[in-house]
């Protein structure tokens, strides 16, 4: 027993003396990466700050000055992440907020630059830095871009194109292809507190059923503005679209958002639109009518994740279906509830994607539609730069009824590029 004593004695000593060893070594080179940071090696600094937080230091100096380096050395996603993490320190947000602007900058991300400027502005806690931010923000009016380009193509499959019950006649799978594009010019102002003209094609296209080919083409104008601390917008909207080639609806649509981040690494997002739908085909004149939607998402940045957490309820005005067996309007009350998760790993973006939707419709003489939907969806994307990526997706969708035509289960799969100009 007593030996036993002894050895447990001597092995946590043992163990005290070498992580005071190691805490000693990192202590020393992070005196070096400081020194070497003064002296404007800044390749050398990383090195010294990265071994000193491999040796296990992890103080907010550290992580300040770690980021910093990154940044003087062009390593700028690198030094975004630890400017993020230090927004959960409050002696630390205002300067976080302010270097975060300047890696915007570098990265041409002009509005995302002045939500980081406005942010000291709005805080004031320190007059140098809300002297700087203005000055950047002044600066940034001259150097934002008036016109903006989105382009996105996917290549997939669809293992049920309709979305009818496996033992449909119409349970159809193909090979499929989307295209996206959109456009939009700052005419006055600036970007967050300004007028936009903008508008977007979009195209769903299979290899073998072109009747369920889908198109969509909009045009919009939108202005922006501050209300009480947040970025606000007001965005009116007309849809044209077409269903097989075929004159499908052309709707309305008002679109009001605005966001507010909230201390530094949490934010909300709310939103509400409405539509005017009209139907181009007597087809579908069950779908005529309006639709709201109004939905609040809450957001949590750490420095390698976003996580969002969503809430979307949907009234309708519409139609009636009618059918040789069956009629009912078409006016369901939806309520949606979304997470998604999303995690950086350098250049990679890994993630899923969970909702469930309560669509509620009208009774009728012959029907009373409930339906239940969960959808999961797993994707992947790999970042060329902050405006090019590869982007992969499989999504799944589960679709429960009270009415048996209506229950369904489909798998999509795409992978494509979208790119930013």
């Amino acid at each position: 027993m007593r030996h036993s004593a002894k050895f447990k004695a001597l092995l946590a000593a043992f163990i005290i003396f070498c992580a005071t060893d190691v805490m000693a070594a990192a202590e020393t080179d992070y005196e070096l990466g400081v020194e070497a940071f003064k002296s404007g090696d800044n390749e050398a600094a990383v090195t010294y700050f990265e071994s000193a937080k491999k040796q296990g230091m992890d103080t907010v100096a550290l992580r300040y000055n770690l980021a910093s380096s990154y940044y003087k050395v062009g390593r700028y996603e690198d030094a975004r992440e630890y400017f993020i993490d230090l927004l959960k320190t409050d002696a630390m947000r205002d300067l976080a907020e302010y270097n975060l602007g300047l890696i915007a900058i570098k990265q041409k991300e002009w509005s995302i630059a002045r939500e980081h400027f406005n942010a000291v502005v709005e805080s004031g806690r320190d007059e140098k830095l809300t002297g700087l931010s203005k000055k950047q923000l002044s600066a940034l009016s001259q150097e934002e871009s008036r016109f903006k380009v989105f382009l996105f193509g996917n290549i997939g499959y669809d293992d049920n194109i309709v979305s009818v019950s496996d033992d449909s006649a119409l349970n159809l799978s193909d090979n499929l292809y989307d295209l996206y594009a959109s456009a939009n010019y700052l005419l006055a102002g600036k970007r967050d507190n300004g007028w936009i003209v903008d508008g977007s094609l979009y195209r769903l296209g299979y290899s073998k059923y072109n009747e369920y080919d889908i198109g969509l083409y909009w045009l919009g104008v939108k202005k922006t503005f501050k209300l009480a601390g947040w970025n606000s917008g007001a965005h009116l909207k007309l849809y044209k679209s077409t269903y097989g080639g075929d004159d499908y609806l052309t709707s309305g649509m008002i679109d009001l958002t605005t966001r507010k981040r909230f201390a530094g690494t949490n934010g909300i997002n709310l939103r509400y639109r409405y539509e005017d739908i009209r139907s181009d085909n007597t087809i579908y004149d069950y779908l005529a009518g309006w639709r709201q939607r109004v939905s609040a998402e809450y957001r949590y940045f750490t420095r390698n994740s976003l996580t969002q957490v969503n809430y979307e309820l949907e009234l309708n005005n519409r139609g009636e279906l009618i059918t040789p067996t069956y009629s009912y309007e078409f006016s369901p009350t939806r309520n949606t509830l979304r997470g998604k998760y999303t995690h950086k790993l350098k250049q990679w973006r890994l993630g899923g994607d969970l909702a469930y939707r309560n669509s509620a419709f009208p009774a009728s003489d012959t029907i009373d539609r409930t339906d239940s939907q969960w959808s999961l969806a797993l994707f992947a994307e790999y970042h060329i730069d902050r405006k090019f990526k590869i982007t992969s997706k499989v999504q799944y969708i589960d679709n429960q009824s009270s009415e048996e035509q209506y229950v369904y289960d489909k798998s999509i799969i795409k992978i494509g590029l979208s790119k930013i100009f």
